[in-house]
């Protein structure tokens, strides 16, 4: 469907097509960029009760694009597309009540809207789940799961929970300590991005734990972390060149 159409029909009031329009103005897409008219788009769809205008109109007001930023009403609007069902909602709600943005700070309720978003299909909600598990946010803490989280999401190819799987059986928190596992998997996380995995591996090359000692192989992924904004991967690259 070409831009003619789907603007006679975001004009004749299908939500969906609103939706398209809004994502076109906000991307760019085969239009000038234009997140004014982007949010225009998006609160036409929500007014009619469109749970993904909703959650559209809800992320444009939590950060202040084409509209002032008002965590409150983003909130709201959350709130009733999560409530029809929508995981994207769902989740910017479960960070909502766990951050205290636009409402109270509330960690069961924060829980509660993770559990509803992963069981409709969202990693990153999983994800959540497992790092309230590690770090015991508002609930006991339980590392055993949450490293079985973890690694069910690393199986699905989440970098950030893969680098936490691999830190956790680096330091025997949940699993048993492994280091050449560890490195594994650390380097499995580095392979897909993460700028931590790779510092870790810096570490790790430095201190010779679960990897040959090497400050060549160090430096080596010291720089790629640091080449990904990572400030302590600097540091260090820094301290060792000056020995």
């Amino acid at each position: 469907m070409g831009f003619k159409e789907v603007m006679d029909a975001a004009s004749g009031g299908d939500p969906h097509a609103q939706n398209a329009m809004g994502y076109m103005y906000f991307e760019g897409s085969g239009v000038q960029k234009d997140l004014d008219k982007a949010f225009m788009w998006f609160r036409l769809s929500a007014k009619q009760g469109d749970p993904e205008g909703q959650c559209n109109m809800g992320f444009m007001l939590t950060h202040g694009y084409g509209a002032n930023q008002d965590a409150g009403k983003a909130f709201g609007l959350y709130k009733r597309s999560a409530e029809q069902g929508y995981a994207r909602a769902q989740f910017n709600l479960a960070h909502m009540y766990s951050e205290g943005l636009g409402t109270e700070q509330d960690w069961n309720e924060a829980l509660r809207w993770y559990t509803e978003a992963a069981g409709n299909g969202s990693l990153a909600a999983y994800y959540r789940i497992g790092v309230m598990k590690e770090e015991g946010r508002g609930i006991p803490a339980d590392e055993a799961e949450a490293a079985r989280i973890f690694s069910e999401c690393a199986e699905a190819g989440h970098s950030k929970a893969r680098f936490r799987l691999g830190m956790m059986t680096f330091e025997g928190r949940g699993v048993r300590k492994d280091l050449d596992k560890a490195a594994k998997i650390l380097a499995k996380a580095a392979e897909e991005g993460s700028a931590d995995a790779m510092l870790q591996l810096g570490k790790m090359s430095l201190s010779g734990e679960g990897m040959v000692k090497s400050g060549n192989n160090a430096a080596k992924w010291l720089r790629k972390a640091a080449a990904r904004g990572s400030e302590e991967a600097a540091n260090i690259l820094e301290s060792i060149s000056e020995k």
